[in-house]
């Protein structure tokens, strides 16, 4: 054992000479591949170091209960690991430093003391094998060495959760609490405290940016600023949420909490309203989207926010939730996967009880209800109070006088409850306010005044009740029209445009002009085209907000050659399904470019050859159909070149096309590249498709080759 012992301290001594010669040469560099992969395992190692020394200083203080003989053996060995282990985390955590972003000073503070731990545990182990009894020298090592693991520790955590993480919530405050805060702070900045700061404050601000305070915030980071007033899409905050999450510039980063769409459309709609973070939302024009979406954020929305959460209830069974969903109810999971809820109402004119009654059938997974506005009275209280793990409820602006309040007091979970523009009484309230979980209480626009508000918060001192915020007069805006026949149209089939709410009129244009409400063509039945198009469409009711735009390309079959043949191999990460993934009908997915219909090639160009027995007409085009992932390298074409003739050996260069590139990362989709060719009859065509050569200089692998990725080739 004293062997085994003594070749691993040998290890230990040369991982210790290799951390000192990295600690002093660390600005020259350059790690490859695999040791960026080891550095990746800091994280999962640096407890066992910890461990070690925890348990060894449970040893010290247990030896009575062991044989000494035995208890030497056990504790030498219990060191000699920890050693082991102490140095193997700082070197990967060495390697880890080279690829990160972080603080300056967090991160000096936590490698420094992460390579004097390894240290400390070394001279520990060499102390204890060498030495006959324990003196004063390894005991004041010991303690010295559980000394740095609680500052190793503690300087990690800020690198992760940024600085006084723990005590964070206790000094927080709740924006909707004053009446006279800034649009950017009552409906902005909470989504980026609670999303973006653990990776952007003073301790470890990646990219530098710092979002923990304004004046920081504005500045923006090494790149510049993170948004362009008035164009969310040339916005980075915008671009780099928007990438894939296996991205490395996407954020939140994997493993972190996403933002949710209602958020993603938040952000993006305070920029395009210009990023102002003075205004206050009533200062913005009422048909302002940014003001529509944060006024409901605030008036139903605004609870204190927790991250996805698990529940001990299984999800209700799919069918019963999709007969749920009608024109007027909208039921569907709270986020991605999980069991829990939510359920909307639409239309006064056309809300029943009867369907309350239909919602018992998933109440156990019920935890959102929505209620605004709804002819909702008293009595349907005792059906809402059979939704037992209900967490948050909105009856704003319905019947409702406060009688039937009491049937609420059996929600033992909820948490945030709006009663606004209803006739509750101060008196009503009573049952609701001792209610365990209740946080927040929305009753403005009632008879409970402000001085009514300042003695139940003197009384109910855990519910923060809120009595002027906004008034609930907004109109609301549409939802988009949907396309129900996505994929390749085939001949004969019609385009088929619907949408949820009855009594909507739907516009659209296939010209690449965006629709209007009044001159674009009004879909009243489904329509035929006989090449791909781009078809824009939006939603228009009155009393209503027209919706936003839905832009789409319909793929339209065209002539079948008799056969196709690639003559360049695509990557063999990217193989498709070979020669008929080009022509086989079938259309990629963009969020899965390893799916078969996909043909990826980025060190050589696509060359297919495409052969006709009859010939093509003498007017006639070609469309390419590819993806476009910006922040994945996948690009649109460099260059197109379409070959014809009659053969292989006559075939001639009929068209080159450059293709215009992005300017700026942008929303994967596929699309569409129309080549009109030459008028003639060709039986024989041959079509190089070229990836990008180098990346442009704005992208963050800029100079590398980009990607091309394709799924089908129409000859019309």
């Amino acid at each position: 054992m004293l062997r085994t012992s003594r070749l691993l301290l040998n290890i230990i001594f040369f991982l210790q000479v290799l951390l000192l010669f990295l600690f002093f040469f660390e600005d020259r560099l350059s790690l490859p591949v695999w040791l960026q992969v080891a550095g990746r395992l800091h994280p999962a190692l640096l407890h066992l170091p910890i461990a070690g020394v925890v348990f060894g200083v449970v040893l010290e203080f247990t030896q009575g209960q062991f044989k000494k003989k035995a208890f030497e053996k056990f504790s030498l060995n219990v060191l000699v690991l920890t050693s082991l282990s102490a140095s193997i985390t700082a070197l990967m955590g060495v390697f880890l430093a080279q690829q990160g972003d972080y603080g300056a000073d967090a991160l000096t503070q936590h490698k420094n003391s992460g390579i004097v731990l390894s240290f400390l545990c070394y001279f520990l182990a060499l102390t204890r094998f060498y030495a006959k009894r324990r003196d004063i020298l390894y005991y004041g090592l010991g303690i010295v060495t559980a000394g740095t693991v609680v500052f190793a520790g503690h300087s990690g955590s800020e690198l992760t959760h940024g600085i006084d993480f723990v005590l964070q919530p206790l000094r927080k405050s709740s924006p909707t609490e004053d009446a006279n805060a800034s649009a950017f702070q009552q409906v902005v900045y909470p989504i980026l405290e609670r999303k973006c700061t653990s990776c952007h404050n003073r301790t470890k601000a990646k990219g530098r940016l710092i979002m923990t305070s304004l004046e920081d915030l504005i500045k923006g980071g090494k790149n510049g600023k993170e948004w362009v007033p008035g164009k969310p899409a040339e916005s980075r905050m915008i671009q780099y949420i928007h990438l894939p999450v296996s991205d490395d510039d996407h954020m939140p980063p994997d493993g972190k909490p996403q933002l949710t769409k209602q958020e993603i459309k938040l952000l993006e709609s305070w920029i395009a309203a210009g990023a102002d973070v003075e205004k206050k939302l009533t200062d913005l024009p009422e048909p302002d989207s940014f003001r529509i979406l944060g006024t409901a954020s605030l008036a139903t929305m605004y609870i204190v926010q927790r991250e996805e959460k698990t529940y001990p209830f299984s999800g209700a069974d799919e069918e019963s939730i999709k007969e749920m969903n009608t024109p007027f109810c909208s039921v569907f999971p709270l986020y991605q996967n999980s069991p829990a809820l939510q359920a909307d109402f639409f239309i006064r004119e056309s809300f029943q009880s009867s369907s309350l009654e239909r919602l018992k059938e998933v109440k156990e997974q019920l935890v959102v209800l929505n209620l605004s506005k709804m002819p909702v009275t008293d009595n349907d209280l005792r059906v809402i109070g059979t939704f037992d793990n209900l967490e948050k409820l909105n009856l704003n602006f319905t019947k409702i006088d406060g009688s039937g309040l009491l049937s609420l007091s059996s929600l033992r979970h909820l948490e945030s409850l709006s009663l606004a523009g209803t006739s509750v009484t101060t008196q009503s309230l009573g049952p609701l306010l001792t209610m365990p979980s209740l946080r927040e209480l929305f009753v403005w626009n009632t008879q409970v005044s402000e001085e009514d508000k300042v003695k139940l918060s003197a009384t109910y001192p855990n519910v923060t009740i809120i009595t002027t915020v906004f008034k609930d007069d907004q109109i609301l805006r549409l939802s988009k029209p949907l396309l129900v026949n996505e994929g390749v149209l085939k001949k004969g089939d019609s385009v088929h445009l619907r949408h949820s709410m009855p009594g909507v009129t739907i516009r659209y244009t296939l010209d690449g002009i965006n629709p209007d409400s009044i001159a674009s063509s009004t879909y009243e039945q489904p329509f035929s085209l006989t090449t791909t198009s781009t078809l824009k469409a939006i939603a228009c009711r009155q009393g209503w907000y027209c919706s936003e735009m839905l832009e789409t390309t319909c793929f339209v079959e065209g002539l079948k050659p008799k056969g196709a043949h690639l003559m360049t191999p695509p990557d063999k990460a990217y193989p498709g399904e070979g020669d008929k993934s080009l022509t086989d009908g079938r259309k990629g997915f963009i969020e899965d470019f390893k799916e078969p219909s996909w043909l990826g090639y980025q060190n050589n160009p696509l060359a297919a050859a495409f052969e006709f027995d009859e010939g093509t007409p003498e007017k006639h085009s070609i469309v390419i159909s590819y993806g476009k992932n910006t922040g994945s390298h996948i690009f649109p074409p460099e260059a197109v070149e379409v070959w014809a003739g009659r053969n292989s050996q006559d075939a001639k260069l009929i068209k080159s096309v450059k293709v215009t590139q992005p300017v700026a990362y942008d929303t994967p989709q596929i699309s569409a590249l129309l080549i009109p060719l030459p008028a003639a009859k060709h039986t024989y065509f041959k079509v190089v498709v070229k990836p990008v050569s180098k990346l442009p200089t704005w992208h963050s692998a800029k100079g590398k080759k980009g990607w091309v990725f394709v799924d089908e080739v129409f000859f019309y």
